[in-house]
């Protein structure tokens, strides 16, 4: 049998191409009109910062917005946002990164980061890491990961983790042990059982 006659496999590759995955920097919002829109565009995550400015949200803000999206504040923005109407469960708005967010209404907001929350009227604040809440009226506090929490009127608080509160008026909370209670109303607490 002879010889094949073969081309040599170096004259056959293909030249290199280097791909890389440059993913785009995240789309900031900075005022309420850039959060409407993208909302109202269907976006899933809108990031907020508001560079220092103080920006106010309503129920005619989220009035277009679907029903699963993540408003996130971030690197020091200030928010004020009043709810008449609950959003949806899978709707949620987050402060992070030393935000400062007062709710008033029926706002239920995530707090991480060193975040402050103040919440007034029917308000929920789920809060961690760090985070600084007050909690005024009829409010509801869920803390844990060295929370501090400053409840007054009849707002109510469960803690765990190393939280701290101090409680006024008729303030009341719910808590495990490594929880650290002061306040006028410290009688006002009640221990979960683990």
């Amino acid at each position: 049998m002879g010889k094949k006659n073969t081309v040599s496999r170096s004259t056959q590759r293909h030249p290199r191409v280097y791909v890389s995955r440059v993913q785009a920097p995240p789309r900031i919002s900075r005022n309420a009109d850039s959060i409407r829109e993208r909302l109202r565009n269907g976006a899933k995550t809108v990031v907020v910062d508001t560079a220092g400015q103080l920006i106010e949200l309503d129920d005619k803000t989220f009035a277009s917005a679907g029903d699963e999206w993540t408003l996130r504040f971030t690197t020091g923005s200030q928010a004020r946002i009043h709810l008449d109407s609950p959003l949806p469960a899978t709707a949620h708005i987050v402060a992070t990164d030393a935000t400062t967010v007062e709710v008033t209404g029926q706002v239920h907001v995530w707090a991480y980061t060193h975040a402050t929350v103040t919440a007034f009227d029917q308000c929920r604040v789920v809060a961690h890491n760090h985070a600084f809440i007050r909690a005024c009226d009829h409010s509801a506090v869920w803390a844990d990961d060295n929370v501090v929490v400053h409840a007054y009127d009849e707002a109510t608080v469960q803690a765990r983790d190393h939280a701290i509160l101090a409680l006024s008026d008729e303030a009341r909370a719910v808590v495990e042990t490594a929880v650290v209670v002061r306040g006028p109303a410290r009688k006002n607490v009640t221990m979960r059982d683990t």
